[in-house]
């Protein structure tokens, strides 16, 4: 008798093992265009190279608007027709200088901010410079700071403070030490504060190779998160004012994360990154659908790449707001975008003309209607 009891008890607790594993969770694979709901069109003149993909969305009174700056001008664009109603320039000496080489550069409601080397400049938005402001210095356990936003990373104001990234050209074994990367200075009484974090241990072997220094950063307004995606991990690092995690955001793609090189040049060392990587990029929060948006670098399109056989591969990573992931969604090229209260445009080039410039708005609602299609 005590033998079949054994034998019950196995099969009761196999069959309880059973009973409770749950099949894995099915991440569709969509194409852009599946989630395309209308374009807006963007009006360029031909001594516009490109507008870049840093729009804010603001409302005044009746009107609404989007708004940009690029390097010394400033442009407004009616909302939603895409017309060009203010053009605005800025000096670069005088009383209402804003100097010449200008690495960080973004928009408010009211102000234009521009990092000048060391000096921060609030400008308005019609030309005049209304304050400016010095910077911290070089620490002496971070080498020389580096505040910048040209490669990708996002400087903002978050009630009143101003947050700018300070982005290391390449990692030193004592970098992985240091945290404070994200500057939060006060101009009120200028005091500085930081958004701290470290790079992950495992970038001991990414040293000394531009592509695995530079973190992309963004915010989530609604719960006053802040975002950092490193190049080489599947998972973003959330940052709250009091604590830190790790939410999973990678693809199911191998992903090959390429070390670079370095060579002697006379008295320089010349830094060679590996233009077959993979890498993870920008992240971003879309406050109207409430999802996060992170992209993913899988195959570039390089020579290599192409007499192997390999095409480009790039997709969006879709995390719903509790950081779940819902979807991957395959791009046609390297691409960025902005919110709306309408949603949010991703751009998508020049599909009729130079003259004007092309964002599509995507309705995330459809990644639970349209059945994913693996590539």
């Amino acid at each position: 008798m005590r033998k079949f009891t054994l034998l019950s008890f196995l099969a009761i607790t196999l069959l309880g093992i059973s009973c409770s594993t749950k099949p894995e969770k099915q991440i569709p694979v969509l194409d852009l265009k599946d989630l395309i709901i209308d374009t807006l069109y963007l009006e360029k003149d031909t001594l516009t190279k490109d507008l870049g993909t840093t729009f804010n969305y603001i409302k005044r009174g009746d009107e609404e608007s989007l708004i940009t700056s690029k390097q010394h001008r400033f442009m407004e664009y009616s909302y939603p027709e895409g017309k060009l109603i203010r053009d605005q320039f800025y000096e670069e000496e005088g009383p209402d200088g804003i100097g010449s080489y200008l690495p960080v550069i973004f928009t408010d409601d009211t102000s234009v901010w521009f990092v000048s080397y060391q000096e921060l400049i609030q400008a308005d938005q019609k030309g005049k410079v209304l304050a400016r402001y010095d910077l911290p210095a070089d620490p002496t356990d971070r080498l020389a700071v580096n505040y910048n936003t040209m490669s990708g990373t996002k400087a903002m104001n978050i009630n009143g403070k101003i947050i700018i990234p300070d982005v290391p050209f390449v990692l030193k074994e004592s970098l992985l030490d240091y945290e404070n990367w994200l500057l939060e200075f006060d101009p009120k009484d200028s005091s500085i504060d930081y958004v701290k974090f470290k790079y992950p241990s495992k970038y001991l072997q990414f040293l000394d190779d531009p592509t695995f220094a530079t973190y992309q950063n963004g915010y989530n307004k609604n719960e006053n998160l802040h975002l950092i995606s490193f190049p080489a991990d599947d998972s973003l690092l959330v940052i709250s004012p009091n604590s830190q995690k790790w939410a999973y955001a990678g693809v199911d793609d191998h992903m090959d994360f390429l070390v670079g090189r370095t060579e002697q040049q006379g008295e320089y060392t010349a830094f060679l990154p590996n233009g077959n990587t993979s890498k993870f990029s920008w992240v971003d929060y879309d406050p109207t659908a409430q999802v996060y948006l992170r992209e993913a670098i899988i195959r570039v399109d390089s020579e290599t790449n192409r007499d192997q056989g390999k095409k480009p591969l790039t997709k969006l990573v879709i995390l719903d707001k509790d950081f779940e992931k819902i979807a991957e969604v395959v791009l046609p090229f390297l691409t960025r975008g902005f919110s709306t209260p309408d949603g949010y445009y991703l751009y998508i080039g020049y599909p009729h003309s130079e003259d004007e410039v092309a964002f599509a708005r995507l309705d995330f609602s459809k990644i639970y209607t349209t059945d994913g299609r693996d590539n």
